[in-house]
């Protein structure tokens, strides 16, 4: 019974060792990124660039408008008579 154990434990050790091993191995897609095909046309890229600039102004707008709202409710909640320690 003692011998069977000990087959068991090495065997889970062997395994343990081989799961180990295996990760740490380096992706190559993590370690060099992916690689990018630039056989795209120049009005493709043109296009992306554009809509992309345009999705970060549309991001810049409503971060602007979402603080606006935030200061409009912090100056009502300021002007009602409450105690403070609730808020705390």
């Amino acid at each position: 019974m003692k011998l069977r154990n000990l087959i068991l434990l090495a065997v889970g050790i062997a395994i343990g060792y081989k799961i180990a091993a295996k990760m740490r191995e380096d992706d190559p897609n993590v370690v060099t990124g992916p690689r990018r095909e630039s056989n795209g046309s120049r009005t493709v890229r043109t296009v992306s660039a554009q809509a992309q600039r345009l999705a970060d102004q549309a991001t810049m707008k409503s971060l602007d408008m979402i603080k606006r709202a935030r200061g409009s409710l912090r100056d009502r909640m300021g002007d009602y008579e409450t105690d403070d320690a609730v808020w705390n």
